[in-house]
Formats: structure tokens, C-alpha cells, sequence
């Protein structure tokens, strides 16, 4: 059996193909894309070489069928695929095989999750069109926040109007999973995860389980993040919908694409671009993610009652060394210590694949630096269901 593996975004794609023996899934292929680095094409790797698919803009539906062919030649096998798809609502749990009628109910949650929910779908039923045999999954970021207490799944509305959809869900769960898996054996039984990419989330982790985490309805909550708001007064959303006499549609753009570090710099969502920089306005918006990320650690800390480890994942959390300074400083009175040379020295470009340690030798909590595996937790849970 094989698999190849999706994982759209709003403007990037990574793909990942997988031989699956019975010790678990063995890449072989793997293949990448970034709208915001300005590239028109997809880089695709295997066996040492590189090659390159166009793509139209983030069309991805037009290079799924490309890179099918291609997994299927390297593997000399049919491929199963597998898909992240952000919102499971209320399907979160198991993975799930895509069919039309699925499709279409999970099409119903893209409200709640405008920037993901759509691109994750548009592929899958591309392919459906195309070879209506071909066996599809979806594994869904919801799903690792199952565990999470149903008394800390309602939102402190009225009954009626919160409805069967409208609870705390929690997001980046698979690589949040991938980072439970990983730390197993590490004698870590609290962790404190980070995930810092396009948005950001931290999750208490107690014995590999999600017992809480900073996402809830949508993955808008939070810290701020690139050019999401995250967690905002609901009072004053009401006073600018009241003062300027808005929509509902120009108050979603605004906080969904125009805010976070976009909207406190006035230049960019990109750390790369803001931390170092002279400008006082991208100083200021460096120090107040931080800041957040100081305070939602924090949060998570508390729920945990203690840590034993302190994880960071995802593209900024993994190349981005004077952030994780920065909020590990703030730990030392709950026995965090950094290596200051070994921090320095992890980045996007160097992190092995099993993670890097950059805690002090003296250090009460283990600290990681875990690259981002989503696409391993997909093809693991398309071979356990087959």
C-alpha cells in the first residue's frame, strides 16, 4: 500500500508521499509551495533530485494530478490520499473517507474557518471529479482536541444560539499529535507546545493528551498571529462595527487578513521581515507577540499545574531563535533554562528530523525544537485505517 498526502493552505502547499510497510510510513517523495515567496511552481524531491510542477497561483486542484502521477511512479504503486483538513466540526474524531455527501457537510464549516476550510476542499473534490473511484481521506486538525473536557467546550452563550456547532474545538491538532507522539518516552508527561506558523496556538498536553489550548471556535482566537488578530475585546468589534457603520464582511477581512503583526507593524505579517528591523512600529509588533505568546504559555502552564517540557513547532517556532529566547526567559521561575549557543544554533535549516534539545544542561524543563510533521500523522492514519 502507499499514500500520498495533502496538506493545502490558504496560499502554500506541502505534499509528502509514503511507502507503508508494517513498522509505518517510509517517505519517499515530498513537495512544497509558498504563494508568499512569489514562486510559480511546486519544488518536488525524490531520490535526491529536484523538480519542478507549475502552478497557477495557489490553484493546487491543477497540480494534484501531476503530483499523483508522480508518487505513483516512485512508489510503482495505486496511492490512497490523504488530506489535513482544518475544521471537522462535528465530525472531529476518526478520520474520515471522502465522499460527495462529505464533501458537502464539511463545506458547511467553512465559516468557521474562512482561510482553510475551502482550500482544503478544493483539491479533494478535484480529484473526486476527476477519478471518482479514487479512495480519499481526511484527517482533521479538530481531532487531537477531542480529549479536551466538555465543560471547557461551551461558549459562555445562550443555548439556542450557540447550537450543535458552535464550541470550542481547538486547531493545529496534527501537529500538535505528531508532537505528543514524538516526545513519548522523553519523560515529559506535561508539555507546553507552541505552534507558530501562519497562526499561532499553544497546548497543554497531560500524558500525550490535549487537556486545553489557546484556539477555540475558529482558529482565530488566541495569540496574535500574522495577520490574524487573535483574542480581541468583543466590545470593541461592537464599537467599530457601531462607530464606522461596517459589515459584518469588512470586520471578518480585517481581522482574519489586515491585523496580528501586519496590522501592528503597518508592513508585514513575516517575522523574517520584522524581527531586527530598525523600525519602531516592527519592533513594537516583535515585543507584543511575545508578549502574547508569554501569556497564553502561561495559561497553559497553569492548566497543567507545572511542565516538564516546553515544546516549539511550526515555521517561526522552528527558525525563529529570538522568540524562543524571548519566552523562555520568561519561564526561569518555573525551572526553564536555555542554551543560549544551542538555540542559536536551530533553525528552519538545521533541525534534525527527531528535534532538537535546547535546554541548559541545569535546566528543570526539557525545551524542544520539533520540526513540522502533519503530513507523517496523515499517512499514519491512512494506514491504520486500512
Amino acid at each position: 500500500m502507499a499514500v500520498i498526502v495533502f496538506n493545502v493552505g490558504s496560499s502554500s502547499l506541502r505534499a509528502a508521499a509514503f511507502r507503508m510497510p508494517r513498522t509505518g510510513p517510509e517517505k519517499v517523495l515530498t513537495a512544497d509551495h509558498d504563494v508568499s515567496a512569489g514562486d510559480s511552481a511546486v519544488t518536488v524531491r525524490c531520490g535526491g533530485r529536484a523538480q519542478r510542477l507549475d502552478v497557477p497561483g495557489s490553484d493546487y486542484a491543477q497540480a494534484a494530478p501531476g503530483l499523483i502521477a508522480l508518487a505513483e511512479e516512485a512508489l510503482e504503486d495505486e496511492v490512497v490520499i490523504g488530506h489535513r483538513v482544518v475544521h471537522g466540526g462535528t465530525l472531529s474524531g476518526a478520520p474520515v473517507r471522502l465522499g460527495h455527501e462529505t464533501l458537502e457537510r464539511l463545506g458547511r464549516f467553512a465559516p468557521l474557518a474562512p482561510l482553510h476550510q475551502r482550500a482544503n476542499l478544493m483539491l479533494p473534490e478535484a480529484v473526486r471529479q476527476e477519478r471518482p473511484g479514487r479512495v480519499q481521506y481526511a484527517s482533521f486538525d479538530t481531532s487531537f482536541h477531542t480529549s479536551i473536557p466538555d465543560r471547557a467546550r461551551d461558549l459562555p452563550l445562550p443555548a439556542a444560539i450557540r447550537g450543535p456547532l458552535l464550541r470550542r474545538y481547538g486547531f493545529h491538532g496534527l501537529s500538535f499529535r505528531s508532537v505528543a507522539r514524538r516526545m513519548a518516552g522523553r519523560a515529559a508527561p506535561r508539555i507546553v507546545a507552541l505552534h507558530l506558523g501562519g497562526g499561532a496556538s499553544v497546548c497543554a498536553m497531560q500524558d500525550g493528551a490535549s487537556i486545553d489550548t489557546t484556539m477555540g471556535a475558529t482558529p482565530l482566537s488566541g495569540p496574535l498571529m500574522t495577520t490574524r488578530s487573535g483574542s480581541i475585546d468583543p466590545g470593541a468589534l461592537l464599537y467599530l462595527l457601531q462607530r464606522d457603520d461596517g459589515t459584518a464582511s469588512d470586520l471578518a477581512e480585517m481581522l482574519w487578513q489586515d491585523s496580528g503583526l501586519r496590522g501592528l507593524s503597518g508592513q508585514s505579517g513575516d517575522l523574517r521581515d520584522l524581527i531586527g528591523a530598525e523600525d519602531a512600529l516592527a519592533q513594537t509588533a516583535v515585543t507584543q507577540f511575545c508578549d502574547d505568546l508569554v501569556r497564553y504559555t502561561g495559561a497553559m502552564l497553569a492548566r497543567l499545574g507545572g511542565m516538564d517540557a516546553l515544546v516549539f513547532t511550526g515555521g517561526a517556532g522552528i527558525d525563529q531563535p529570538v522568540v524562543r529566547a524571548r519566552v523562555a526567559a520568561a519561564f526561569g521561575f518555573a525551572g526553564v533554562a536555555l542554551d543560549p549557543a544551542c538555540n542559536a544554533a536551530v533553525t528552519e535549516r538545521s533541525v534534525p528530523e527527531e528535534g532538537a534539545c535546547i535546554s541548559s544542561a541545569d535546566s528543570r524543563v526539557q525545551v524542544w525544537v520539533l520540526p513540522v510533521a502533519e503530513e507523517d500523522e496523515i499517512a499514519r492514519d491512512s494506514h491504520d485505517i486500512i
